[in-house]
């Protein structure tokens, strides 16, 4: 792999790689954090499926010839606290071995861009425990992210 780095829009003939990255994403994190979120692959690709009708649903793909090997997907979201409508990045995976490579700062500049031509102001990011992934919350913190209260959920 000598190729440069291409981020791409997803488009719907992709819904399989994005399937393939998300369960390496959720492998991973399973595997570093103890979690247990399924892989179940058929679940997934229906729930991706089920998430590129949506106009709501953008996605990355970050590809070295011709290969996948990373995403980041980000969704609108408002708040009158947050001044309106503004972007979250729900998953952003670059595979192990082309880590700290600057695909994750490629992915990320791009939803920035995105977030942009949207008219947000704003772009969120669930992060994880800073103590049991300090290195992904420095990597957000070098792109100008900032740290706030974490957020808490019920299951429905």
């Amino acid at each position: 792999m000598n190729g440069q780095i291409e981020i791409h829009k997803y488009s719907k003939e992709q819904v399989p790689v994005i399937t393939d990255l998300i369960i390496d994403l959720l492998k991973d994190f399973n595997e570093r954090s103890g979690s247990n979120f399924s892989v179940e692959r058929d679940t997934i690709l229906l729930t991706i499926e089920k998430l590129t009708t949506r106009d709501s649903f953008e996605c990355y793909i970050a590809f070295q010839d011709q290969i996948p090997l990373g995403l980041i997907t980000i969704v609108p979201c408002f708040a009158i606290y947050n001044g309106g409508d503004f972007g979250v990045i729900t998953e952003l995976y670059v595979d192990r071995k082309k880590r700290s490579s600057g695909i994750g700062k490629m992915l990320l500049h791009k939803a920035i861009e995105y977030s942009k031509l949207q008219g947000w102001t704003k772009l969120e990011v669930g992060a994880p425990d800073s103590s049991q992934w300090p290195r992904t919350i420095q990597f957000y913190k070098k792109n100008g992210f900032v740290e706030k209260e974490p957020k808490l959920r019920i299951d429905l």
